[in-house]
């Protein structure tokens, strides 16, 4: 009896464990395959921001190309098999990238077959121009198995899959993803030295160039915070040369710089005043934009002897006089305290 009730424990386990391991398998399945509505289907795009800014307006295209077909009738090959239609994906500057991943559906709207079999067809994303984007450059399969429909002669999509690099993604999965990458170019102004003017506005030059493969960068120029002078530009353009002024105290910030972006900063030298750069000497600031912050400070340095109204040539007599009087009076002070005693 023991062993009859210790034999049916096991089964109830292992029957339980069958039907939690088939419901995930299931479930597994269903989430990594699709079943066509109203004739389309949906794979994901995610756009990321790394770094400090905002991703530009951008549409992101696709192509798709037959990749092979199977178990269809002998007349159909990848030549002349049907093909899909593959959409296209907008972010606008409101709704661009985001830290934690900016994710929308591109529809793939496909044709009318017209034998069953298992087509597979490569989605590519189109690279596009815009500073500061990485575009993905691997391609996803397309999977679409098509079975006799309910009728003679007819036939239907049965499920459709979508596969990257060797893995079969979620319906939710992200198959294609991009980063917008910026952050800003601070460059900041310190006067030092016993004659250091702190009021005097030093000039500057900063030119900005962008990436060779890359031409589409903000055609209203890129956003400064000017400083404490009212005449400094308010935004700057790559390609161009622009100048401004800083004092001490200043800095200036351009904000939203995509990657990659070269820039020089170059003061001009100022008569008796020396310059570093974060600790080096010289006068100019030169970089490449990337995810982090770039921080540019310049020190002015101006120092000199000060006039105290003591000509130094004599000060060596004036102090050998001075400690003749201070032994003399010594001298006299312990001759009339012996006088007195």
């Amino acid at each position: 009896m023991k062993k009859t009730k210790k034999l049916l424990a096991c089964l109830i386990a292992a029957a339980t464990m069958f039907t939690m391991g088939s419901t995930a398998f299931a479930a597994e399945t269903v989430n990594k395959a699709q079943t066509p509505v109203k004739g389309i289907v949906q794979f994901t795009k995610e756009y990321k921001l790394s770094g400090e800014g905002s991703s530009p307006a951008e549409t992101f295209n696709f192509t798709i190309e037959n990749a092979g077909v199977t178990d269809a009738a002998e007349s159909v090959n990848v030549d002349n098999m049907p093909t899909p239609t593959v959409g296209t994906v907008s972010y606008t500057k409101e709704d661009g990238a985001t830290i934690g991943g900016n994710k929308k559906t591109v529809d793939v709207t496909l044709p009318a077959y017209k034998s069953v079999g298992v087509y597979t067809y490569t989605i590519k994303e189109t690279a596009g121009t815009t500073a500061g984007v990485d575009y993905d450059t691997d391609s996803v399969t397309m999977k679409v198995t098509v079975v006799n429909g309910e009728t003679l002669g007819t036939f239907k999509v049965d499920s459709v899959s979508f596969t990257k690099n060797k893995n079969k993604l979620a319906n939710d999965e992200a198959a294609f993803n991009n980063t917008y990458t910026a952050n800003k170019l601070e460059v900041s102004k310190q006067v030092t030295g016993n004659l250091g003017d702190k009021s005097k506005y030093f000039d500057f030059t900063i030119i900005l160039t962008g990436k060779d493969n890359k031409t589409a960068y903000d055609e209203n120029g890129y956003t400064v915070s000017v400083g404490s002078y009212a005449k400094n530009p308010t935004s700057i353009k790559v390609g161009e040369t622009e100048t401004f002024k800083l004092k001490h105290g200043d800095t200036i910030t351009i904000e939203n710089l995509p990657k990659d972006v070269t820039y020089t900063v170059t003061e001009i030298a100022v008569d008796k005043y020396t310059t570093t750069v974060n600790g080096k000497d010289g006068n100019k600031a030169e970089g490449t934009t990337t995810s982090d912050k770039a921080t540019q400070a310049f020190v002015n340095n101006k120092g000199g002897e000060i006039d105290t109204g003591i000509n130094l040539t004599t000060l060596p007599y004036i102090l050998v006089f001075a400690g003749v009087i201070v032994i003399a009076g010594a001298a006299f002070i312990t001759r009339r305290r012996r006088y007195e005693d």
